[in-house]
């Protein structure tokens, strides 16, 4: 189940085509994640409003979306608790068709310089849009 659980997580961030859901994500995995989201939100003040511009690459410095980011990798134990994240892991978890750009975005970007976790997350987030805006995808 963790297995399953860490590629929601990924797919939440990372996608084949920009703006949706990837195809080969099943609705159910969706469904599943959407506790957590909803909780990480509550914990964190986040809007969807926020979520939906920080997909589209529209990033501001507002902790609430920060730490929203690092709950969710925290609640699929996809991040420590300084807030890296494990590339190799999360790669080796996604369909052979993403893995190499998950490799390359989140080996580049998945354990920025920060002063905590969520500021560590919010610098990952424009990194890995900057370098790969073609999949980025937040929900």
């Amino acid at each position: 189940m963790k297995g399953f659980g860490s590629t929601i997580v990924f797919c939440i961030l990372v996608q084949i085509a920009f703006g949706k859901i990837p195809e080969w994500l099943p609705p159910d995995m969706m469904d599943m994640v959407q506790g957590d989201k909803n909780r990480c939100m509550s914990e964190h003040g986040t809007s969807q409003a926020v979520i939906d511009d920080a997909s589209e690459g529209k990033f501001i410095e507002d902790r609430s979306l920060s730490c929203y980011m690092y709950c969710l990798f925290e609640s699929f134990s996809l991040a420590d608790e300084d807030g890296n994240v494990d590339a190799d892991l999360l790669s080796s978890l996604m369909p052979e068709h993403i893995q190499t750009a998950a490799l390359d975005v989140f080996g580049a970007c998945g354990n920025a310089a920060g002063s905590d976790p969520c500021d560590k997350f919010y610098k990952m987030a424009v990194c890995a849009y900057a370098k790969r805006p073609d999949i980025w995808f937040m929900i």
